[in-house]
């Protein structure tokens, strides 16, 4: 069964009446390739810098992982910040966090004056296990020595079968479908949708970019590809897979979870959409349960949702949120995600091309870090500022 998100939908997406007719050669600055949260982001960023700018995009604009996701826009990563500096060390840990504070300011203020929904509601990170809430604590400490807010909680939810959680209180959630989209067209690029890219050429001057409808001719080329980019080019073997994140809406019930929440290392992940009309109730919305189903779930190119899956969401959620156990549930869907060896983002330029420039491999979150890392990898394109945190190089044999 295929799928189409809540986002989606709520935008009367897919709209195949917005597709232009074809066209013939295109010139410009800053040819971008995929239109989610990534290709939006380099299309605002080339926008501030006054470049010509054409997007294109296979289906519509956020049609992929954007517009499929939760909408969390929060601090950190799917690992806990003592989990955090124990895989990457303190000093690293610390600047991603950083980082990602700095872009959760960013894409909530950006949602804030696109006059797209926007909940700044924190967040709860809930364990699920003793040595899961001994993490948490551990972060907590972790957090406040290094500058930064999280606030253990040791009784939270326990009546819900949890051992303690971690709260962030700036946090905030999001219409992803909606800021992407919004994001992209007041950034005046040209965006041809329903337009698949077929190849490319660069030479020292610049890239003709071939597509099923149009010809263009960039002096730079970007992709914003995320989880299909190992289709695109081999560069991206072994370095960028894609995952499958499944999720699952009900209909409204009264507002019960008025926060972000997120458990289980970050393998379920919650959240009660208010109702635009009346804000003391909101949809149950849950994600996740992919640690149950790798075999599934890794590895696919497949947005259809497996039944495996829905089932097993179905039953987290009568376990810890039996309110929302019987409600009709009006959404399935599912969406790829791009995942990488050591869990971060790859910024580069390929091999030869240094006119064809990458920011792919989100992990899940980039919502979280997108806006920043592409301004990273724009950078190093198109002024040679290197990008060593995300430097794609680190996997190259």
């Amino acid at each position: 069964m295929s799928s189409l998100s809540y986002w989606q939908s709520s935008l009367g997406l897919p709209n195949t009446l917005t597709i232009a007719a074809a066209v013939d050669t295109l010139e410009c600055d800053l040819c971008i390739v995929g239109g989610g949260i990534a290709g939006s982001s380099a299309a605002h960023w080339a926008a501030a810098r006054g470049l010509r700018t054409v997007l294109l995009e296979a289906r519509e604009a956020a049609m992929g992982a954007t517009g499929r996701n939760a909408g969390f826009v929060l601090s950190g990563v799917a690992d806990n910040y003592y989990r955090a500096t124990v895989k990457y060390g303190r000093e690293n840990a610390r600047e991603l966090w950083q980082l990602s504070i700095e872009n959760r300011s960013l894409m909530l203020d950006l949602a804030e004056a696109l006059d797209v929904p926007c909940w700044r509601i924190g967040s709860l990170v809930l364990a699920e296990s003793e040595e899961e809430s001994d993490e948490l604590r551990r972060s907590a400490a972790l957090l406040a020595a290094d500058g930064f807010a999280g606030d253990y909680e040791a009784d939270a939810l326990r009546e819900r079968g949890f051992f303690g959680g971690l709260r962030r209180p700036d946090d905030g959630t999001t219409q992803p479908a909606a800021l992407s989209r919004a994001l992209l067209a007041q950034s005046g690029a040209t965006v041809l949708e329903g337009t698949a890219l077929r190849g490319w050429q660069s030479d020292g001057a610049g890239v003709v970019v071939r597509s099923d409808r149009a010809t263009v001719r960039a002096k730079w080329l970007f992709l914003a590809t995320n989880a299909w980019s190992a289709r695109i080019h081999r560069y991206f073997h072994g370095k960028v897979s894609p995952m499958r994140g499944q999720i699952y809406l009900t209909d409204p019930a009264p507002l019960l979870f008025d926060t972000a929440g997120y458990s289980h290392h970050g393998y379920y992940y919650f959240r009660q959409v208010p109702e635009a009309d009346d804000p003391t109730r909101g949809r149950w919305l849950l994600g996740g349960a992919r640690h149950l189903n790798f075999d599934s779930e890794n590895h696919v190119y497949d947005e259809s949702i497996g039944d495996k899956v829905q089932r097993d969401l179905e039953a987290w959620s009568a376990a810890h949120f039996p309110e929302f156990a019987d409600l009709p549930i009006s959404h399935r869907w599912a969406g790829l995600m791009a995942f990488t060896p050591d869990g971060q983002p790859l910024v580069g330029t390929l091999p030869d091309e240094p006119r064809v420039g990458f920011a792919v491999g989100f992990n899940g979150h980039g919502m979280g870090l997108g806006i920043l890392v592409v301004r990273q990898a724009l950078n190093l394109v198109l002024d040679g500022r290197p990008a060593p945190r995300f430097d794609a190089r680190r996997f190259d044999a």
